[in-house]
């Protein structure tokens, strides 16, 4: 006898728990649902299995007390299992296809979202946003929705807190909620949760009414920590000056000097964040005041510029900007396999619900658009429909399972009313289009009042409050600029000063493309000076102006992903060794490889278009990382170091 596909033992389960009008213990499942191991221990593990699956899935599966030996039964209630209808319009459902077809999040979560709301393939949109969310960000998603308690460690201490919204803000998310231990307000940056958090019951957490969350999300990273904040001076020269005042705000800038420069007056609560900053500017930065802060500062730099040095650096890293073709590592990991998603049950199960669901709204479809609808070869999806055609409830005689035909062409389906309902969002599909949504509102220019926005009131209204999820985008000085040549398709001159060489150069440029990634605007456009595409980060734009004449670069683009840097030809491939509290690079930047060296310690390899950059990372990391590889550059870190010491001699 051949195995049972697992599909089908998934999909007659679900038919079976949703038409029970009693819980059903296991052993009554095993009884009506084939496909389950005779020996006990292993029908258990196979049905917590299959239970995982589907709740990971967001299909409703509860857990009810009944009376036996079992103790507890299972069923699907319906109401929890459909949507109510959202009565979403033509131009609402056009408005989230274009929000979850222009922001990528790396996962098809959005897509799948659109199928369960009965929704056509997505439409092809130019591409506005991608970021990849923190691996806690959607299960914190579900818990802001639900007013749930969530407990997580952090820092290595362990938090209860009653989550009050998240906050994408400077390419960073932040939890911010009421920390029920400390009887506080407290702010959490997402990406440095240790582990999966832990959700409390629904409704189990309550807000003072008093607290504004707004009001705790920090507009710079210095300010996200529980000590007492510190005023703290900082001198940005005439090269940083302009781009650094516009980021931090006007409010921050203490003086405007003669030479062009400025002094920033910071409130600080996490000293780390404004050294990492500071340090980031390499030696268009210095902190003045108070004294303590300024004495730390050169602490670190004297330790970093102590370590033993190698080799002067020759010529390692030369490349003048980063190129927007992305190159791929022949000996890393290759693109992702769509057929090896199309394997996996738990996509396999929400697919084929999503195409019964459909299937049972229009009755009759041909073969070829269902394929294309539902992102199928012909051949995969005639197997898929013949498997529904084989499943449905005890006895399994023919007038108990689904009514799916298919023939060489098309396929008919007679299927109960109710199947034509929407299936309830996963966390991860709501947070998917909540977050999507919520990205394409915060685009400069955006219709505040537009179907976009009518679609999210409907979903805020049938799922769950939305409204506490929100995503902030900056606006640099020239991005209305460069979005109008891009659409009027003309040629800018631009000045453009490079974070990975630190230079300032001028170009002609053809712009072909703005995107925010990880919280900043870029233009891709094919440089007349470099002779191919590159990247540049808009809001270290010097100045634009338009030339008047067209466009001369055209063809394809490649596909935007989350990394603001793709390594090019002209890329070195630096390798770090990091102790444990330099582990955040892991999760930071984009790395080739890394390696476990034991106690903590790891071997990260990086592809690294400019010195500057590298230079920039090894002050950020101090006495925690080295260089092993190139050897010309084992001292790339101490001598800028050095260098930037002479601005506190």
């Amino acid at each position: 006898m051949a195995k049972l596909d697992r599909l089908e033992r998934l999909t007659d389960l679900v038919l079976v728990l949703l038409s029970a009008r009693r819980p059903l213990t296991l052993e009554e499942i095993a009884a009506e649902v084939p496909g389950y191991p005779e020996s006990r221990e292993a029908r258990r593990q196979a049905f917590e299995r299959d239970k995982r699956l589907l709740r990971d899935d967001g299909i409703p599966l509860a857990t009810e007390p009944v009376e036996g030996p079992e103790q507890y039964g299972y069923r699907i209630h319906p109401d929890a299992f459909y949507l109510p209808d959202l009565q979403l319009q033509p131009d609402e459902q056009a408005a989230l296809h274009l929000a979850v077809a222009g922001v990528h999040l790396g996962d098809p979560s959005g897509r799948d979202a659109l199928l369960k709301l009965g929704a056509a393939g997505l439409t092809e949109a130019r591409p506005l946003a991608s970021f990849v969310p923190p691996p806690a960000l959607v299960a914190l998603f579900d818990a802001v929705r639900s007013r749930a308690e969530v407990t997580f460690t952090y820092r290595g201490a362990e938090r209860r807190l009653a989550p009050a919204g998240l906050w994408f803000r400077s390419g960073r998310w932040y939890l911010v909620g009421w920390d029920l231990r400390r009887d506080a307000g407290r702010t959490f940056r997402v990406d440095r949760l240790e582990g999966q958090p832990v959700l409390g019951p629904p409704g189990s957490a309550e807000v003072p009414a008093d607290f504004d969350p707004e009001a705790a999300v920090p507009d710079e990273p210095w300010r996200v920590g529980e000590g007492d904040e510190e005023e703290v001076l900082v001198r940005v020269d005439a090269i940083e000056a302009a781009r650094v005042a516009e980021e931090v705000g006007e409010s921050a800038v203490a003086e405007h000097c003669p030479d062009g420069s400025v002094v920033l007056r910071l409130g600080v609560t996490s000293h780390d964040a404004l050294r990492s900053y500071v340090l980031g500017l390499l030696d268009h930065a210095e902190v003045l005041a108070p004294p303590g802060v300024r004495a730390a500062t050169v602490a670190w730099l004297e330790e970093l510029a102590a370590m033993p040095s190698a080799e002067p650096a020759r010529n390692a890293l030369t490349r003048e900007d980063t190129p927007a073709a992305p190159v791929r590592d022949t000996a890393g990991p290759g693109p992702p396999d769509p057929s090896v998603e199309r394997r996996d049950p738990s996509h396999r199960l929400r697919r084929l619900l999503a195409i019964v669901g459909w299937l049972a709204q229009v009755g009759e479809a041909p073969i070829d658009e269902v394929a294309v609808r539902f992102g199928l070869p012909e051949d995969e999806l005639v197997h898929e429909l013949e498997l529904a055609a084989c499943c449905g409830v005890p006895p399994y005689t023919p007038d108990a399972l689904m009514e799916i035909v298919v023939t060489d062409e098309v396929v008919r389906a007679f299927l109960p009313e109710d199947m034509a309902r929407p299936r309830r969002l996963s966390p991860a599909e709501g947070f998917a289009l909540a977050a999507t949504a919520r990205t394409i509102l915060a685009v400069p220019g955006a219709d505040e009042g537009g179907a976009l926005t009518r679609a999210l009131a409907k979903l805020d209204a049938a799922l769950g409050e939305h409204a506490r999820l929100v995503v902030d985008l900056d606006e640099p000085r020239f991005l209305d600029v460069v979005r109008q040549a891009v659409d009027d398709g003309t040629q800018l001159a631009i000045e453009y000063h490079s974070a990975s060489t630190d230079e300032t150069t001028s170009r002609v440029v053809d712009p072909r493309r703005v995107v925010s990634l990880a919280g900043h605007w870029y233009l891709d456009a094919f440089c007349h000076r470099a002779g191919g595409l590159r990247r540049f980060r808009v809001d270290r734009l010097r100045s634009v102006e338009p030339t008047g004449k067209e466009v001369q670069s055209t063809g394809p683009l490649p596909e935007v992903t989350a990394d603001a840097f793709v390594p090019g030809p002209g890329s070195t491939t630096v390798c770090l060794r990091l102790d444990p509290a330099a582990a955040w690079v892991v999760d930071t930047v984009p790395a080739l490889s890394v390696r476990d060296l034991g106690r903590g310690d790891q071997e990260v390899c990086l592809a690294v278009g400019g010195l500057a950059w590298l230079e920039r990372l090894l002050l950020q990391l101090g006495p925690h990382a080295s260089v092993t590889e190139p050897a010309e550059l084992a001292d790339a870190g101490a001598r800028a170091a050095r260098r930037v010491l002479t601005l506190y001699a």
